[in-house]
């Protein structure tokens, strides 16, 4: 295996073998990888046979991994065992901290919500938790109206106005990042925006990317009148009912806020975790170091 920096990656190929890769995630896409990480290698097996994409980052000139905002996990592109995925952070850099669907040794499980849409929309409500079923009956009650939303505009706009980035943790130029990647996922048509209305005003909107048999359900939010009218779980439920009996998988990330892991499982989702790792190789007095 070789890294190859993001200068000397072969764009066309590399995309190639992802659509080419039933195992593949949109977040290792080019233009996706592109828009989230500041900077990224591809560790390489072969002539472009199999691959996994790592974000980086430079601190006082140290190397390392991170999870960029929206990136959820690094992902094998191919056939990579587990070694070979080891391997390739080695490789990558000697300060790891990333999620990776690979149990790799030393990480510890990190939550993962997935629900299978292959049954109808009515078989896969009665899998819906008591407390999901009467959520979505008082908001059945308050006339709210679900639409596709394919203004990334408006949808920035509504996060804006709706999210307290800053308390979160999010900066500036990573928000732009979501507004980025909705533009591009639109233009290659796998992005699906949604938005839900109560007399002329939106009150939640979500966004999800389908790709390679998987709806990742990328962001979503609403302001204090949807909260009061149930219009997250009113819009969860519509994207379920949209999909239903697609033989998709809907991906709704993962979260180790047991608030927001909560509300994902009362949907019938699965935890299937994915795992956290946390390493430092970096030679002493380096090693001392904590970034």
């Amino acid at each position: 295996m070789q890294v190859i920096t993001r200068k000397n990656i072969d764009t066309a190929r590399w995309d190639t073998m992802i659509w080419n890769h039933d195992n593949a995630l949109f977040y290792n896409l080019s233009w996706a990888l592109d828009t989230l990480c500041p900077e990224w290698v591809g560790v390489i097996k072969g002539d472009y046979e199999a691959a996994i994409a790592i974000p980086i980052q430079r601190k006082v000139g140290v190397k390392y991994t991170f999870n960029p905002f929206l990136f959820h996990h690094i992902s094998s592109i191919g056939e990579l065992s587990r070694a070979e995925v080891d391997e390739a952070l080695w490789m990558a850099a000697k300060y790891v901290d990333i999620r990776s669907r690979e149990q790799l040794e030393g990480a510890v499980e990190w939550n993962n919500y997935e629900l299978d849409l292959s049954s109808t929309y009515l078989e896969i409500v009665q899998s819906y938790s008591s407390n999901a079923k009467r959520n979505l009956k008082k908001a059945n009650k308050n006339n709210l109206e679900f639409k596709p939303e394919n203004n990334a505009g408006l949808i920035s706009v509504f996060f804006k106005e709706n999210v307290s980035f800053l308390k979160l943790g999010i900066k500036a130029n990573e928000y732009e990042n979501f507004e980025k990647l909705m533009l591009e996922a639109l233009d290659c048509e796998i992005g699906k925006g949604f938005s839900v209305w109560h007399q002329d005003e939106i009150v939640a909107s979500g966004f999800v990317i389908v790709f390679n048999g998987r709806i990742t359900f990328v962001k979503g939010t609403s302001n204090e009148q949807g909260r009061e009218l149930g219009a997250m779980p009113y819009l969860m439920d519509r994207i379920i009912e949209q999909y239903a009996g697609s033989k998709l998988i809907f991906d709704f990330a993962g979260s180790n806020v047991k608030s927001v892991g909560q509300f994902y499982h009362s949907f019938g989702a699965k935890n299937l975790p994915i795992y956290y790792l946390k390493r430092n190789n970096l030679p002493f007095p380096l090693n001392q170091i904590k970034k």
